[in-house]
């Protein structure tokens, strides 16, 4: 994993992991993962639902010792 700080240090990222497009590849519906819709930029971890207005997910994080 590969992480900075922003630019303006509001946030810690990983230049690694990226969002997945929900049209290109949705994920299970009912499944707990992060959750954004780009245009407004605030993600949230929650269940995806078909049609939420969601436009990106992520996969949450795992603890290394149990993968």
């Amino acid at each position: 994993m590969t992480t900075k700080t922003t630019h303006n240090k509001f946030a810690l990222v990983d230049t690694q992991h990226h969002w997945i497009e929900i049209k290109d590849t949705p994920p299970p519906s009912g499944t707990k993962l992060l959750l954004i819709n780009r245009k407004l930029g605030v993600a949230t971890i929650g269940n995806f639902t078909k049609g939420c207005g969601w436009t990106h997910y992520a996969g949450l994080p795992t603890f290394k010792d149990r993968e």
